[in-house]
């Protein structure tokens, strides 16, 4: 053999050996990406929210703003007060209306009395306190209307018995036929005129008061309704927070500056909540996208090569797709609610701050594939490209 057969040998077998190499390499590698299985995820955007959403605090009357005690950025407890409102003219009314409704309780106690036929009258110490030029006003009137009604009473009584003696006398007279009957009839009639006087004096009396009463009542009832809505108005003008969280914007910050009535006054996002991701999916990958499915979030203000990702569920899928309306030429998207799971963190263990509005990138995990279906995909969409409509 001649050393140029020799080498052609030599060189046909390297060949063939690294043939037979590629292709245990390819056997090998075709039978691991056949039987190694990945996840199938759903990439899809959204941002933070928290379970009872951010909330924006208003006033319902406005006003003029007197006192700011809170920054934006600045957490807040629930309750905590946050601003004040001018309250001159609402606490004005409310005093004017507590006079009044003092003014008519300290009458209804005096008509109490006198319908009693009473001559005096207490009221509540506080109530006395209160209005004390009132109280011994109302004292004096009643001793004055109860002393007149008895002046009246028993003078009418009087004239009522005299007549009564006449008539007597005019029945005796009448017996001996000293006096014809007309002078007895006559001197009946006018007792009984006296008589129906003296009773007018005593209904007539209990007719006004108790029209009095009642219109005291009434009007009571409608000044105290309107002291409820007045105090109302007085508690609003301090503006308290509606739960804890952090100030998020803050509309106005000059003292002195107006609110108009229903103006946003600031927002509120909440602490403590539940937290989840709103995720926009394309209406192309929601088929595979079901409520319960396993998702990893990673935040965008946090790096996720240094804390790591957090765990979370699917919790809701709507039903149809959204439109957004700050960019109407934006593609529709599906509304895909992820529940975070404040708990569970990746291995490094990084403690993290979740806050509502925090960019998120939700992967979720639709189900799982074989390499080898990953690298045949493409293939499959060309075949089915190619096929005739």
């Amino acid at each position: 053999m001649t050393s140029t057969e020799f080498d052609l040998n030599e060189s046909s077998r390297g060949a063939s050996r690294i043939i037979y190499l590629v292709a245990g390499a390819l056997v090998v590698f075709l039978l691991w990406a056949s039987f190694a299985w990945v996840d199938e995820i759903v990439r899809a955007d959204g941002e933070v929210v928290s379970s009872s959403r951010s909330q924006i605090v208003q006033n319902l009357e406005g006003g003029i703003l007197a006192e700011l005690h809170v920054h934006q950025g600045d957490e807040v407890k629930a309750g905590q007060i946050l601003a004040r409102l001018q309250d001159t003219k609402f606490r004005a009314a409310a005093d004017d209306l507590q006079d009044r409704i003092d003014a008519l309780e300290i009458k209804q106690y005096r008509l109490e009395a006198e319908l009693e036929g009473a001559f005096d009258f207490d009221v509540p110490q506080e109530l006395a306190d209160r209005s004390p030029g009132i109280y011994t006003s109302e004292r004096a009137l009643l001793n004055a209307r109860q002393t007149d009604f008895t002046s009246r009473r028993e003078s009418a009584r009087e004239i009522l018995d005299q007549l009564k003696d006449e008539h007597a006398n005019m029945q005796r007279l009448y017996k001996k036929e000293i006096v014809a009957l007309i002078e007895v009839n006559r001197a009946q009639k006018a007792v009984s005129d006296a008589q129906a006087k003296y009773n007018e004096i005593g209904t007539q009396s209990e007719l006004e008061l108790a029209e009095d009463y009642s219109k005291t009542l009434r009007e009571l009832t409608s000044y105290r309704q309107e002291l409820r809505l007045a105090r109302d108005q007085l508690e609003r003008t301090v503006i308290t927070s509606p739960m804890a969280g952090i100030v998020n914007s803050l509309s106005v910050t000059t003292i002195g500056g107006v609110i108009r009535p229903g103006e946003e006054i600031l927002e509120i996002i909440p602490l403590g909540e539940e937290m989840f991701v709103e995720a926009r999916v394309k209406p192309e990958n929601i088929a595979s996208v079901q409520p319960g499915q396993d998702a990893t979030i990673k935040l965008s203000a946090y790096d996720y090569t240094i804390y790591g990702s957090l765990r979370g569920k699917v919790d809701f899928v709507s039903a149809d797709t959204f439109e957004d309306e700050r960019n109407p030429r934006a593609e529709p998207y599906y509304r895909v609610t992820v529940k975070v799971d404040r708990s569970q963190f990746t291995e490094r263990q990084q403690e993290i701050e979740i806050r509502p509005g925090m960019r998120a990138t939700a992967e979720l995990q639709t189900g799982t594939k074989t390499i080898l279906q990953y690298m045949l995909k493409p293939l499959y969409k060309s075949r089915e490209a190619l096929r005739e409509p």
